[in-house]
């Protein structure tokens, strides 16, 4: 059964905008293959800031210009809340990833 919690990390850009950062607990770190010989690093960087309950999204989601989710967890809590329209919804790897600018 997969973790109920995620990894979120709030960055500032140099415009002003807050992106928030969202991948589930047991992507960081990892390495996800895009094709042969192509993957990409899901970065503690970027992603690796703090460890919660996907119920407590909501406090950092209100505080996004960007949202950027990445993971099962993540982004159908985020459909579930009507954050996220399920079409909007890429695989990266075979794992839903999906970017909104609010």
């Amino acid at each position: 059964m997969p973790s109920e919690r995620v990894w979120v990390k709030i960055h500032h850009s140099k415009t002003g905008e807050t992106v928030v950062a969202v991948c589930d607990e047991d992507l960081l770190g990892k390495k996800i293959e895009i094709s042969e010989g192509f993957a990409v690093e899901v970065s503690e960087a970027f992603y690796g800031g703090a460890l919660i309950t996907r119920d407590e999204l909501d406090r950092y989601v209100v505080q996004a210009k960007i949202l950027n989710l990445l993971g099962e967890t993540a982004v159908s809590y985020m459909i579930e809340k009507g954050v996220v329209l399920e079409k909007a919804v890429i695989k990266v790897g075979n794992i839903p990833h999906v970017q909104i600018y609010f």
